[in-house]
């Protein structure tokens, strides 16, 4: 095996200590909410500088954006794990609904709610989902093949990612409302994303 080289080393604690501030910020939101999240608390969570947090991050709002950034990527490799003769709508809420992927969706929810009371946050959250979106759109192209149009991928990818803002803005309400345990985000993505289901049936049908 070939040794590493300083440069690789060096990129390697780069993203380390990135992914360690980002899931501080995470950390935080979950456990004293949104406002919670300032440098100073971010840094002492990770175990670094003041300084270091800047040298990572020119602000906390980018902080929190690496976080949700972060939990679509981790999205995006389940996606990409699922088989690819798996109906469309199977895949997304397979996601959300294996137990090895309990972390993924603990994290979805409280950022759900953290999107629920602070406007700031949420606006964090539906600019990286809108990031993501060009990911998701080659994801559903290979999944649909070659048939629909550049447009129609478009648009469906589009709708499939408002049906998921939709079911985490009612779930996180649900959640946040009282003491009453709602139905699970599972439950409520599956109702949104049936909605869908006649038109990606005759995108499949068209194949």
């Amino acid at each position: 095996m070939p040794p590493c080289l300083p440069g690789t080393l060096r990129e390697r604690k780069r993203e380390e200590t990135t992914r360690s501030l980002a899931r501080a910020a995470y950390g935080i939101v979950r456990d004293e909410g949104v406002d919670a999240v300032t440098a100073d608390a971010v840094a002492e969570r990770a175990g670094v500088s003041r300084r270091t947090f800047f040298n990572y991050f020119p602000s906390v709002e980018s902080v929190l954006t690496a976080s949700v950034a972060e939990l679509l990527s981790a999205a995006a490799v389940r996606l990409e794990s699922r088989p690819p003769d798996e109906d469309v709508v199977e895949s997304l809420l397979a996601v959300v609904d294996d137990p090895v992927d309990l972390d993924l969706v603990e994290r979805l929810g409280v950022l759900a709610e953290a999107g629920q009371s602070s406007p700031h946050a949420h606006a964090l959250m539906v600019t990286e989902l809108h990031a993501w979106l060009e990911w998701f759109e080659d994801w559903l192209r290979g999944r649909l093949g070659v048939a629909p149009s550049e447009l129609e991928v478009a648009t469906l990818a589009a709708a499939l990612m408002a049906a998921a803002e939709a079911a985490m803005r009612v779930w996180a309400r649900g959640a946040t409302a009282g003491s009453t345990p709602g139905p699970s985000f599972h439950a409520v993505l599956a109702d949104a994303l049936d909605h869908l289901r006649p038109s990606l049936d005759a995108v499949t049908a068209s194949r």
